[in-house]
């Protein structure tokens, strides 16, 4: 009996060891797991997950956060580091979850130019605060929209603190594709690479096509003049990881506490039409500061600079004569007019009801003082617009347009302007980050490879077809469009461009700037076919539909203004046959002045009267670098509401909406659902939806080829 009990006990004992152990190897466990937040889009196709964990690619031997996007529950952006790391404190590892807070934003708001004239923000926010191992706090925020993602941080508590850097990222799975340009200069071309290939450093926007063939557009917002503007790099040891870099020539970066810092935006879609319609970088960007907008207005413009430099008063007032004949609202007075003509100018303009834009050099008007002076004149001269060219400090040596410094300069004059009712052109500059919201007389912004480069190493038409998806999408674009002349221009060094005509009308409807600069002169307008159609294109829309294109290759576009849609399409591919699909349009046939390419002459355009309706798309014949475009009267329908514009959409998924739930497939009320269903033209062979999304309301529904 002893020995049977001893042997009971030492049982007993041992299954207790065994037991104890387990639990410890369990809570080992569950302890070594990854802990995880969410928050999906108010449409549930995207979805940001957040989590702590040691990540061997990136930063081994070290618990950060890391994110990660999911578009339609496949990984769009891979796991990306978060962090800051300040003059004294490191927010980047080893960092204690404090609290979580979920909130949902939804408000609309209206802008005096754009992509269309009501803009609704409408997001899930996740908000994440950590306690840093100096028990210093940090709030991450987390916004899911419909067709992006964004995040940024906070820095709370008083005082003053310097950051010296971000881990912020973007990784990107291994197999996908990238389109991008150097760091140091945004007039380049988006050059197309392979993901992991090798270490890039590259300047925004970049565009990506995912390997889980999502499209994703990174770009920043709301940088402001308490922090720099930047760009991305990655780097041989994780070379499809690219992380936040700061101009070389910034040092650390000075604020004041609390401090929350720009935002992080990927902008995402299953095809191309969620990014060229997006308007997430203005949703991110404070709201209009100005109580009076009224004296801001959006026009087109007349340009001599290219084609014959500035000349006399006699030259100018040509331009103004030309602008005035075709109702166009402005004239630009470009570098080199002798400034003491100016009040002539502006009366003779009044005399023809178009005002004038007038050039600086940043130099001249950089200092608060130099601002006073110059704007204040401008104001009682009549002038309406600014052009302030070459906005960059030589640093060293090295030319920057977007640190610190550059970026409290855009405040100062964005406030200065304003009180003197003067909009603005920039030139020579950095890309917009959203900034019209706030301040909506900034216009117009270049930041890109423009028509200036005609005769000067212009890249051509694959250019054009990459600017809709790449720079024109963060903001409006000074690109100077629409050229008829061919061969030697006064500032273009004899250069012949590649494109046929209708290409260049279609650029008027494709490429979007609220102060939209021709950079034609008047006599090749006067002569061109598509004389009228320019007379009368807007300069700012209503709404915008993706149509179909590929970068570098093709871009068709619909703009509306009012209750008319403008269509329009250029090509940087060999000639041939589009079909374009209009099932946004109003029911009923529409006889419409259609400018395409001519079969008998490579350039020449001709005007084709065509009938086109919502329930049949139509063909158009592009010849090799061509184009088309047509405006649609009468053909907006108010009726049709946007469906999900991030999720293919089949027979089986539209019998469910009419049997199920409507909200979640058509957005709005439950009246005319049916009727909108019905018009969803659904081609079973690979086309999808292709619209905007939430950054509308109303919407239109857009079916149309799908995107390679």
């Amino acid at each position: 009996m002893t020995k049977n009990s001893s042997i009971g006990k030492n049982n007993r004992a041992g299954l207790g060891c065994v037991a104890l152990a387990s639990l410890l190897i369990l809570f080992a466990f569950l302890n070594s797991q990854a802990q995880t937040w969410t928050v999906s889009s108010p449409n549930n196709s995207v979805v940001i997950q957040v989590k702590q964990d040691s990540i061997a690619a990136i930063y081994p031997h070290q618990k950060n956060c890391y994110y990660r996007a999911l578009l339609n529950n496949a990984v769009a952006i891979d796991w990306s580091p978060l962090g800051v790391v300040t003059s004294d404190q490191n927010f980047t590892t080893d960092l204690t979850f404090i609290s979580q807070e979920q909130s949902t934003i939804n408000e609309t708001y209206s802008l005096s130019s754009g992509k269309r004239s009501l803009y609704a923000n409408h997001c899930n926010e996740l908000r994440l605060t950590f306690n840093n191992a100096n028990n210093r706090r940090i709030v991450f925020y987390f916004r899911a929209y419909a067709d992006a993602v964004a995040y940024t941080y906070e820095l709370p508590g008083t005082g003053s603190a310097q950051i010296t850097g971000e881990i912020s990222g973007f990784a990107l799975p291994s197999g996908s594709t990238g389109w991008g340009h150097t760091s140091t200069d945004d007039e380049q071309t988006y050059d197309q690479f392979a993901v992991g290939s090798q270490g890039k450093s590259l300047g925004f926007p970049v565009l990506f096509k995912s390997a889980t063939n999502a499209w994703v557009l990174i770009t920043e917002a709301a940088v402001y003049g308490d922090y720099t503007g930047s760009s991305i790099r990655s780097n041989a040891a994780s070379n499809n990881v690219f992380q936040l870099s700061f101009p070389s020539v910034q040092g650390p970066i000075s604020g004041t506490l609390p401090w929350k810092l720009p935002w992080r935006v990927a902008i995402i879609g299953a095809t191309l039409g969620p990014l060229v319609a997006s308007s997430v970088v203005e949703n991110l960007n404070p709201p209009c500061a100005l109580t009076d907008v009224s004296w801001i207005k959006s026009g087109r413009c007349t340009w001599s600079w290219l084609s014959e430099n500035v000349g006399d008063t006699t030259l100018q007032k040509k331009y103004i004569d030309f602008a005035g004949q075709s109702g166009w609202e402005y004239n630009l007075i470009d570098d080199g007019f002798n400034k003491s003509f100016i009040p002539r100018m502006c009366q003779y303009g009044s005399q023809h009801s178009v005002a004038n834009e007038l050039w600086y050099n940043y130099t001249s008007v950089k200092t608060q003082a130099q601002q006073n002076s110059v704007f204040s004149q401008c104001k009682t001269w009549g002038i309406k617009s600014l052009k302030i060219d070459f906005i960059f400090d030589d640093v060293s040596g090295q030319n920057c347009s977007y640190h610190q410094n550059i970026m409290k300069w855009f405040d100062m004059t964005a406030t200065n302007l304003a009180a003197n009712q003067l909009m603005a052109t920039f030139h020579g500059c950095t890309i917009p980050r959203g900034q019209r919201r706030r301040w909506p007389h900034l216009m117009t912004w270049e930041a890109v490879k423009g028509y200036e480069y005609i005769g000067r190493g212009y890249p051509g038409t694959k250019h054009n077809c990459m600017l809709p998806y790449t720079r024109n999408v963060v903001g409006p674009m000074d690109m100077t469009p629409v050229l008829f002349t061919v061969g030697t221009l006064t500032n273009g060094s004899g250069a012949t461009r590649t494109s046929t005509d209708a290409h260049e009308l279609a650029l008027s409807v494709v490429m979007e700037s609220g102060i939209q600069h021709f950079a034609d002169k008047p006599e090749a307008y006067n002569a061109c076919v598509g004389k009228s159609f320019l007379q009368k294109v807007p300069s700012a829309w209503d709404d915008i539909r993706f149509i179909d294109g590929y970068p570098g290759e093709s871009a068709v576009f619909a703009r509306r203004k009012g209750n008319d849609w403008y269509v329009a399409g250029i090509s940087a591919l060999a000639a041939k046959t589009l079909t374009i699909s209009l099932t946004f349009l109003k029911p009923g046939s529409y006889t419409v002045d259609l400018y395409k390419d001519s079969t008998a002459t490579a350039r020449t355009m001709v005007k084709q009267t065509v009938t086109v309706s919502a329930s049949n798309p139509f063909s158009v014949w592009v010849n090799t670098n061509g184009g088309f475009c047509c405006k649609i009267p009468g053909s907006y329908d108010s009726t049709i509401t946007s469906v999900d514009m991030n999720k293919k959409v089949s027979k089986r998924a539209i019998s469910r909406c009419n049997r199920l739930d409507l909200y979640h497939c058509v957005r709005g009320g439950a009246a005319g659902a049916q009727f909108r269903l019905n018009r969803l033209m659904i081609d079973l062979r690979g086309r999808s939806i292709s619209s905007q999304g939430s950054n509308r309301v109303p919407q239109g529904v857009l079916v149309g080829p799908a995107a390679k």
